[in-house]
């Protein structure tokens, strides 16, 4: 981000969002934009931690308050499940 370096750490990460080449990797405490495509992203995240949502979206498993068929709520933000995530989705998120 800004051409620097900076060091991220899993517990922090609430989702990532996909703006074409760029990410958004929305923290605890702040946002970082990044380019860096959303699936190299994903590649590099624990999979027991994260999981796709969207094709726009990652969401940290810990950080999930409340859900239905079609959203994920972190915070404030509602978060679509696309179709094609949405049974994988489901049977991680009832395992928790």
């Amino acid at each position: 981000s800004d051409r620097k370096m900076i060091k991220i750490n899993f517990c922090e990460i609430q989702y990532i969002e996909s703006l074409s080449d760029y990410i958004k990797i929305h923290l605890t405490d702040k946002t970082i934009l990044t380019r860096e495509t959303i699936s190299s992203i994903e590649a590099k995240l624990p999979q027991n931690d994260f999981i796709r949502v969207h094709r726009s979206f990652i969401v940290s498993l810990s950080k999930i308050e409340s859900f239905t068929n079609e959203t994920i709520e972190i915070g404030k933000k509602e978060i679509p499940i696309s179709r094609s995530y949405k049974d994988e989705v489901m049977n991680k998120i009832k395992i928790l």
